[in-house]
């Protein structure tokens, strides 16, 4: 990753605050990076900082911050990239978080971030420079390492959906290797540019956004998520305003987007040109199919084709990319086993060898519905302190993902933990919430369908309009679900909640096992 920086010629990092025309990114060419790189890690060593050096890094979205993490890797420490302080988080659960971290996988630092400013840390602050150096050094002669193949680049942390987040060495051969797998997928070239906004704590934001364009020296307009969040058609308007050729979004920025355009009229989508888009991974949770769809015709006046959607499946385990879909392929949507549409994630990466096993152990067929197991390629060995290997005995891993191939493709249909079986029917729990907040009154991305007893249990928040009548609401929310995936919810098993009651993991995932088993403890009070 270093060397490539070393290389670089033409491209840039373009930081902005927000998306007003008027308001300036700070630019930095990649040529000017070595420099500050090398005057950073000097600062680090004048703390004691050295070749193995743990470090824990709440990665805040600002230059800083993203020449300190190069600046470690640089000087052979080992950051572990965790999530900052958010906005609204309540601070004891977070330096609780910290104080987990730094014990389980025993930092000796962690970087003092402006975020960071209250909160207290559970290890020595590695402060940052009081004013950003390397400017004035010579840039020519700034020379960076390569580092070995073998050495721990940085650790990047699993999404905690059902455990706490678990630390995954990275290996700078296989993220040179990933890396290489995103460039050649897409097509990127010198000279292009790319749009972030994703966190860059997450493997998406920061494999997939920040060091994929470090790697091809492409620019890279990036923004924080607060920013997407506060001004998403802004977002898209840069997008074109920029030339962007490409981008990489979970499934919530479609969802997203599609209320607030919708919301905002066709006048905000007047002037927008996106035709030069070429490429936008789709990845990090299940796609739901008719809001894409939706959003596809909504964007087309603006030039935004079909076929730049790539969806895509990937892991923190693989450094990031396993399968995707190429630029310029129509979408594929097939009926899975279950009868549920399902969309193609595209063929596996050569490098890995992919399979599938059934819940009776067997390896699977063609379209038949079984757990991921992947070997080879960016793998990696194992979790942080843990000392096991990652595979099995026969160099597989289990993803805890199940899906189905057809005609070489992959698709993926949901977690194991999160199947739910009805009449026989392996659906899952992501099914059952994707239907139910395609219903109006429902308020959008504050669904979950859980298990308790052998019932199905929708736990979900009405819009304020709609709260009025809840019985209607729940009435017409059972029958819906008989229709769309021939499924009867018992209507005492509908629950409205405060939005603030679905827990998440600092990606957005659904925690489901603990609201599961919160449920189960009685915890809910009914809010209707």
């Amino acid at each position: 990753m270093l060397e490539h920086l070393q290389k670089a010629t033409g491209g840039a990092l373009h930081l902005y605050g927000g998306y007003d025309e008027d308001d300036p990114a700070e630019v930095i060419p990649y040529r000017e990076f070595p420099a500050r790189i090398l005057a950073y890690a000097e600062h680090f060593r004048r703390q004691g900082v050295g070749p193995g050096t743990r470090v824990l890094f709440p990665f805040e979205t600002s230059a800083p911050v993203v020449l300190a993490f190069l600046a470690l890797m640089q000087a052979g420490a080992l950051p572990l990239s965790v999530k900052p302080l958010l906005l609204a988080s309540p601070k004891p659960e977070y330096e609780a978080f910290l104080r987990r971290v730094a014990q389980e996988h025993a930092a000796d630092r962690v970087l003092l971030t402006p975020g960071l400013a209250t909160v207290d840390l559970p290890v020595t602050a590695l402060t940052l420079p009081s004013t950003p150096p390397g400017t004035g050094l010579d840039v020519e002669g700034a020379q960076l390492r390569t580092p070995a193949d073998d050495e721990p680049a940085f650790v990047q942390f699993s999404s905690g959906s059902t455990a706490f987040p678990k630390g995954i060495p990275v290996l700078h051969g296989r993220l040179r290797a990933n890396l290489a797998m995103i460039a050649r997928t897409d097509g990127r070239r010198p000279g292009e540019r790319v749009s972030s906004w994703l966190p860059l704590y997450h493997d998406m934001g920061l494999v997939g956004g920040l060091l994929s364009c470090l790697f091809t020296d492409v620019d890279l307009l990036l923004s924080d998520p607060l920013s997407f969040l506060a001004d998403c058609p802004g977002w898209w308007e840069q997008m074109g305003r920029e030339q962007a050729v490409g981008t990489v979004i979970p499934n919530f920025a479609v969802d997203y987007s599609l209320k607030l355009l919708q919301a905002a009229g066709p006048e905000r989508l007047e002037g927008l040109d996106l035709s030069r888009v070429r490429s936008i991974y789709l990845g990090s949770e299940p796609i739901d199919i008719p809001h894409l769809r939706a959003f596809s015709d909504l964007m087309a006046p603006a030039g935004l084709r079909r076929d730049v959607f790539m969806p895509c499946y990937g892991m923190a385990e693989t450094v990031l990319l396993v399968s995707s879909r190429p630029p310029g392929s129509e979408i594929r949507v097939v009926d899975g086993p279950s009868g549920v549409p399902a969309i193609s994630l595209g063929p596996p990466m050569p490098e890995f060898s992919l399979r599938l096993r059934g819940s009776d152990g067997k390896l699977c067929g063609e379209r038949e519905l079984g757990e991921i197991e992947l070997a080879g390629g960016t793998l990696a060995d194992g979790y942080l302190g843990t000392g096991r290997p990652l595979a099995g005995p026969d160099g597989f891993y289990r993803t805890g993902d199940t899906g189905f191939v057809d005609d070489g493709e992959l698709f993926v249909t949901g977690r194991i933990s999160d199947r739910i079986k009805v009449n026989g029917q392996s659906l899952f729990a992501v099914d059952f919430e994707q239907a139910i907040e395609r219903l109006p009154f429902v308020s959008p991305g504050r669904t979950a369908v859980i298990q308790s007893d052998g019932r199905i249990v929708v736990l979900t928040a009405l819009r304020r309009e709609a709260r009025a009548d809840p019985e209607g609401c729940r009435t017409r929310l059972v029958e819906h679900l008989v229709s769309t995936l021939g499924v009867t919810v018992r209507p005492l098993d509908v629950h409205y909640l405060s939005s603030s009651q679905l827990l998440r993991t600092s990606s957005g995932k659904l925690r489901r096992r603990e609201l599961a088993e919160q449920y189960a403890a009685g915890e809910f009070g009914r809010v209707d």
